[in-house]
């Protein structure tokens, strides 16, 4: 991954005002390799000099926790030394951001012209989740993350969320991996025929959460909580969503241990997700695996499961069968 090099950076606060910074976490990451991680306690600039209740609740950082540590404008030289160079990642870089420039200003020291790119805004763009938060765009590509609000541990995991979505949209630069996130990337999908077939680039689909109705009980969507990874031939995401909730079904952006089928699309076809490289794809199996009861269905199966008169399917494409 040649060029995918910068500093992941995390600050924590004392209080509400965002220069009130008591903990600092850079991670470097060079040439797609995270190299090493740094963390330092301080205590937060004079003129915002105290500790929240809600904040020491957050991070566990009090007063008395950096009563002995330098103030944060004596520690920052060292912040800006590990930096170097380097383009600065912050997950919500518009929070870090300005927390360093109003602590640099309530300290009276130049703030760093840093060029930073937002993990959570790259997430967004790569991935269809619930939440963005850290624990979650972490845990949805099995990102480590030790303890949230350590400022050291919050910076690496935002280094290896970028790594990580870096390796899954096969760029090796931040511009590139940007770039390719104002509209979906070029996918390779396998078609119909078992084949591999290049698929071009579409826009982000905003979706809305349809109002779940359906007047039959039995049918067999009925009650059921229905995502979907991949794109349908026959129909938008969107237009999905409001075919399932017209029979009772609830749609959801990503999988939970309330997930009970999950549809597949890019012209896949079987009955295992872990043969489809998505992140939805993969939780459902891990969900399998430890005994919850999810279907899967390609799209020959849920278009079938909707309309079985219109969508009838042979012998030998069977609905997937549950398996616990």
């Amino acid at each position: 991954m040649d060029g995918l090099s910068f500093a992941a950076l995390d600050v924590e606060t004392a209080n509400s005002a965002r220069g009130s910074v008591c903990a600092i976490g850079v991670s470097v990451v060079w040439e797609g390799r995270r190299v090493g991680s740094h963390s330092w306690l301080c205590r937060p600039p004079g003129a915002v000099d105290f500790f929240a209740r809600h904040n020491v609740r957050v991070h566990g950082i009090s007063a008395a926790t950096v009563a002995g540590e330098p103030a944060f404008g004596e520690v920052w030289p060292e912040v800006v030394r590990v930096v170097g160079g380097l383009p600065v990642v912050a997950h919500n870089a518009g929070f870090d951001s300005g927390a360093v420039r109003e602590a640099c200003g309530h300290s009276g020291i130049d703030a760093p012209g840093w060029e930073f790119r937002c993990s959570l805004a790259i997430a967004r763009r790569h991935l269809d989740l619930e939440s963005y938060r850290l624990p979650d765009v972490a845990g949805a590509l099995g990102v480590e993350l030790i303890a949230h609000h350590d400022a050291g541990a919050d910076a690496a995991a935002a280094a290896d969320i970028v790594v990580a979505l870096a390796a899954r949209v096969g760029v090796d630069s931040l511009a590139e991996l940007e770039r390719l996130g104002e509209v979906r990337p070029y996918r390779r999908v396998r078609g119909g025929s078992g084949r591999r077939q290049r698929r071009s680039a579409f826009p982000r689909e905003e979706l809305v959460m349809p109002e779940v109705s359906g007047g039959d009980p039995g049918h067999p969507l009925s009650g059921q909580v229905v995502v979907f990874t991949g794109e349908l031939a026959a129909m938008s995401r969107q237009e999905a969503w409001d075919a399932i909730a017209a029979c009772g079904a609830t749609p959801a952006r990503n999988v939970t241990r309330r997930t009970t089928s999950l549809v597949i699309g890019d012209g896949f076809e079987g009955a295992e997700p872990g043969a489809f490289t998505t992140v939805k794809a993969r939780r459902v199996a891990e969900l399998r695996a430890k005994g919850f009861q999810v279907e899967v269905m390609d799209e020959r199966q849920f278009l079938a499961c909707l309309d079985p008169v219109r969508h009838a399917v042979g012998p030998d494409a069977k609905r997937t069968a549950v398996i616990s």
